[in-house]
């Protein structure tokens, strides 16, 4: 009956205890609360849910590492790197992702909580928006079920 808090509580207590995550929020929401949080930041975001078994259920999550671009007021002398850190956002948010992924493949936790799959990342670029880098990825977990069939 638990099985979506469950879920929840899983990825948002692994990617709070990365030492690079300093805020985790989860569900849509409004283009300009981004401001008002300490970056890098993780953003969960229910997409499906299957439906009709007994045994598990299967939750599939959106998952983005963002972190704020800093762009430098003076002239850019390297072509490649610029005047801003998107290379140090991509990497650093790559890494969280990457070890939230790591931990759900090899976790044997009390929930009995499964990766089933993770699709490739892709990388988000809001220069324009609201200046925020990182990357996005969904994942689909199992969720074992507590109810009993009738």
């Amino acid at each position: 009956m638990n099985q979506f808090y469950n879920a929840i509580e899983v990825l948002k207590q692994r990617l709070e205890a990365n030492t690079n995550v300093n805020t985790v929020v989860f569900g849509q929401i409004a283009k300009d609360v981004y401001k008002k949080n300490v970056y890098p930041l993780c953003h969960i975001n229910a997409v499906d849910a299957q439906l009709g078994s007994n045994a598990a259920s299967l939750f599939t999550f959106e998952i983005a590492a963002l972190d704020q671009r800093d762009i430098s007021k003076s002239i850019a002398t390297d072509k490649f790197d610029g005047n801003d850190n998107i290379i140090d956002n991509l990497n650093i948010t790559f890494t969280i992702l990457n070890d939230l992924i790591s931990y759900l493949q090899h976790q044997n936790n009390d929930l009995g909580i499964e990766l089933v799959s993770v699709n490739n990342a892709n990388p988000i670029l809001f220069k324009e928006y609201n200046t925020l880098d990182g990357w996005i990825c969904n994942i689909t977990i199992s969720v074992p079920s507590n109810q009993d069939a009738c």
